[in-house]
């Protein structure tokens, strides 16, 4: 056990001094965010890996979510027929039956409306800001940051930065990094059934999810630290937006918005997902099939499996894994899983740094979908896609040092 401890706090230290190393102003890293995200990280931790009431309340809203989300199903499932599922009944058909566009996007435009309806009842208005002040306390947040590190345990990326649509255009460059990193860091409520389908472990897929959220609190302060001074009180307002003329228009609105942001993102993926593999297979051809890009990662990542706790027998598959995630996505990554023949503890460490969106694939679609979101600043989601990556990825590196310190 206390080696287990030494191993963590050297872990959480050589993370840490990576996000120094690469931090776009070292002077400007406000240090009172990082410590009380690390502290609320060792929380959450404690409270969702060691308390069975804790587990139960987080499991408890996550189903609430898990609802909703069905309720969208029910539309898909009308438009589409039996796309929806028809793959499960392909006879000889063993892989994965999720299709990504339905499964994944269509919910957006549910979302979209559900959302746009609450903005319309002026209840996002006051979730902002009883948002803005809990966490504003804990971590310096705004009320539309911190409701999308809320948003974000339960939502995908994209639907988190939907919570707080009217107000990213008028983001500091920081707060929307803060917001990219939160959406790449976490998995929602939806994909962990998905990842407990191909072999992982449901509760640290579910305990991983809400650790990521201070965890990227973290990084997102100290590699893009904030260069502006914000308002002492609600760092935004939230001002000509028009959510609709009665509930019905604000239904339709959102659901509109939410269709162009569905395919924005499919358009994005369609482009970027080819070019991964064509960079893979550039690399495989010039090295005479020696190497590839998940082979490339994987060797990036085998010092950092040391750093997070994993034994010298789990590092080679572990850095391979996170090597595949990154490239690829995490859904890949998690289908060779139980396959990888780890230990338990490196099972655990794995599953904690396989939850996330962490990926190149992911910078397609955050540039689809907020830059559909807020067109002004595609361009700045574009040019902080790899910094996002970065910070995504030690933020789920952290949660799997700090649960090795807990196993």
């Amino acid at each position: 056990m206390p080696d287990q401890i030494f191993r963590g706090i050297a872990g959480i230290s050589s993370l840490l001094a990576v996000a120094v190393l690469f931090s776009r102003d070292r002077r400007l890293i406000s240090w009172r965010p990082v410590l009380a995200g690390i502290g609320f990280n060792m929380f959450f931790a404690v409270l969702i890996l060691r308390t069975p009431g804790g587990r139960e309340v987080f499991e408890a809203i996550s189903s609430v979510l898990l609802k909703i989300l069905q309720f969208s199903g029910e539309g898909t499932r009308f438009v589409f027929g039996p796309l929806v599922d028809g793959f499960s009944r392909v006879p000889g058909y063993n892989s994965s039956s999720f299709v990504f566009v339905l499964g994944a996007l269509v919910p957006i435009i549910f979302f979209g409306a559900l959302l746009n309806m609450l903005y319309y009842l002026g209840i996002m208005p006051r979730i902002v800001r009883g948002l803005a002040w809990g966490l504003k306390r804990l971590f310096g947040l705004g009320g539309p940051e911190a409701t999308v590190a809320a948003s974000n345990i339960f939502v995908g990326q994209v639907q988190g930065a939907m919570t707080v649509a009217p107000y990213i255009a008028r983001m500091t460059e920081a707060q929307l990094f803060q917001v990219m990193v939160v959406g790449m860091s976490t998995v929602g409520a939806g994909m962990p059934l998905v990842y407990a389908g191909m072999g992982a472990r449901m509760e640290y897929v579910l305990a991983a999810n809400i650790m990521a959220v201070p965890a990227a609190v973290v990084f997102a302060k100290i590699l893009l630290p904030e260069r502006h001074t914000l308002p002492a009180g609600e760092t935004l307002e939230l001002k000509e937006y028009q959510a609709g003329v009665n509930l019905l228009d604000a239904l339709g609105r959102g659901a509109m918005d939410g269709w162009k942001v569905v395919l924005a993102i499919s358009v994005m993926l369609l482009a970027f997902i080819p070019m991964v593999h064509l960079l893979n297979w550039a690399i495989v051809s010039a090295s005479g099939n020696a190497s590839d890009l998940e082979t490339i990662l994987g060797w990036l990542f085998t010092p950092l499996a040391y750093v997070v706790g994993v034994s010298a027998s789990d590092s080679a598959a572990f850095a391979r894994l996170l090597g595949t995630k990154t490239a690829f996505n995490e859904v890949i990554a998690f289908g060779g899983l139980t396959a990888a023949g780890l230990s338990p503890r490196g099972f655990m460490l794995t599953c904690f740094a396989l939850t996330g969106f962490a990926n190149f694939t992911s910078i397609a679609i955050q540039i689809g979908g907020l830059g559909e979101l807020a067109p002004s600043r595609k361009a700045d989601v574009a040019r902080m896609g790899l910094r996002c990556v970065l910070a995504a990825t030690l933020a789920n590196l952290l949660s799997a040092s700090i649960a090795g310190m807990l196993f």
